[in-house]
């Protein structure tokens, strides 16, 4: 009896090391893998470069054209995307201060179901904090955003974190994004208003070269 005791006893010793180690290995699989990287740097470059060739060469006077006094100017869009490049990496940088959710990955949406979201042609009213002033003048907006833009290149290229595993709490439970996911909508984001820019380009009263 005594040695069926001591049996299960060690058994069962045994069982909950084998599963600390289990879980502990587990956490040390990084759900982030160097293709999600390559993902993210490519598209954070690629929309950069985007935007450096739309940009090239504006005269003040097309940086600056407004269709109509609700409109935003080239110079406006590329200053609120600038604004961005701060409000999401404070946003991440919080992010990585919280505790690692990797459960949560196993709940997120698909990286297509943002880049449609952004995709939607129908209009996204911008929160206060990120309507541009218009203060700057022309290629002064490009200054601003590549600095941003070209910091978080060099977070996302570098970093060691899994940026799968720590998520926002800003948009409630059912929408809590990763870092990744964030990322996403960035370099998503920046596509959208490339689109604006060539719409504001299109305009029949845009100011020839």
């Amino acid at each position: 009896m005594k040695k069926l005791v001591r049996y299960i006893r060690d058994s069962t010793c045994l069982s909950l090391l084998l599963l600390v180690a289990n879980l502990a290995s587990a956490q040390t699989v990084k759900l982030w893998t160097e293709t999600d990287r390559k993902f993210l740097v490519d598209n954070l470059e690629r929309t950069k470069l985007a935007v450096i060739s739309e940009t090239r060469n504006l005269t003040p006077a097309q940086w600056h054209f407004k269709k109509d006094s609700a409109s935003w100017s080239i110079a406006q869009v590329v200053e609120h995307l600038g604004v961005y490049e701060r409000i999401f990496v404070q946003e991440a940088d919080i992010m990585l201060s919280s505790k690692p959710e990797p459960v949560l990955d196993s709940l997120s949406l698909p990286d297509s179901s943002y880049i449609a979201w952004m995709n939607d042609p129908s209009p996204h009213k911008a929160e206060w904090n990120a309507e541009p002033l218009g203060f700057m003048k022309g290629n002064d907006n490009l200054t601003y955003f590549l600095f941003g833009r070209n910091n978080f290149i060099e977070f996302i290229r570098n970093t060691t974190y899994d940026l799968k595993s720590h998520f926002t709490y800003r948009w409630g439970k059912e929408r809590r994004r990763s870092i990744h996911a964030l990322m996403v909508v960035h370099f998503a984001h920046t596509d959208r208003h490339l689109k604006q820019i060539a719409r504001i380009k299109a305009t029949s009263s845009y100011p020839k070269s």
